[in-house]
């Protein structure tokens, strides 16, 4: 489930190129009543919009009930004038999230391997070709690997088969946060793994591994958090609302303490 209505906006018009790919971000602007010039500054978090603007998008998105109120008090949490009401729509969007489909741990072990998720990313691709020798070789896995990522993910539900194609079921679904899981612990170890493998091999203009150290109130510690998810969820989202996407990437950010094996 999304966690901005930025987000709700590049989905719905990924969802619309994906079934014209002709559709502009200038007719997306049309079709929810703003100028291409003011849908462009949305999306980059120039501006923001009004209480009557989000809904007279959330009308033009043909927004129902509980997604309708949603919406707005997303807009709201972010641009509402007092604190007062910035405060209460945020508590409405944590109730919503808390009701959104979660894939549970036991779905999860069927899925850590860091492949399945790729594969996800990967039949969405314009162009990619939907056989288990295509997959294989984009990802660099075996011809058995991908046939049984797939199986995994039919049986998940978080893929089926339409017109000899595989479609991506449920694009929002996410997984527990701050609650521990050896299958999620498994599949962050495996992008790890991979990231060290990619500092080897990858040249530098094909990667970007960093990292900063700095001191902080450790109080402070779940803002950081949560200022991270939403850079990651943004970032990922305005990229993939962008055309002409052709290859996989992973982006991991790593926050925790320094400290030796002793301490």
């Amino acid at each position: 489930m999304t966690g901005t209505y930025r987000s709700i906006l590049i989905e719905e018009m990924r969802k619309r190129q994906r079934k014209n790919p002709a559709y502009s971000m200038r007719a997306f602007a049309r079709d929810i009543g703003v100028s291409a010039s003011r849908l462009s500054e949305l999306l980059n978090s120039k501006v923001g919009l009004s209480d009557s603007r989000a809904t007279i998008v959330a009308d033009r998105l043909q927004l129902k009930g509980k997604e309708k109120a949603f919406f707005i008090d997303l807009v709201q949490a972010e641009h509402a004038r007092s604190k007062l009401a910035k405060k209460a729509a945020s508590e409405r969007v944590k109730a919503y999230l808390l009701d959104a489909k979660k894939i549970s741990d036991d779905d999860f072990h069927l899925i850590s391997d860091w492949q399945n998720l790729a594969v996800l990313e990967l039949v969405d691709i314009p162009g990619t070709p939907h056989s288990f020798s295509a997959i294989a070789k984009k990802l660099g896995i075996s011809v058995a690997e991908a046939e049984a990522t797939v199986a995994r993910l039919m049986k998940v539900g978080l893929l089926k088969e339409e017109g000899g194609r595989w479609v991506v079921s449920d694009s929002d679904s996410t997984t527990t946060a701050d609650v521990p899981s050896i299958a999620i612990q498994n599949y962050h170890r495996q992008m790890l793994e991979r990231a060290s493998r990619s500092l080897s091999v990858d040249p530098v203009e094909s990667r970007d591994l960093s990292s900063v150290v700095f001191s902080l109130d450790s109080t402070q510690l779940a803002y950081a958090k949560e200022r991270i998810r939403e850079f990651r969820r943004v970032l990922s989202q305005e990229l993939a609302g962008m055309p002409s996407k052709d290859k996989v990437y992973s982006l991991a950010i790593q926050l925790f303490e320094l400290k030796g094996d002793e301490a």
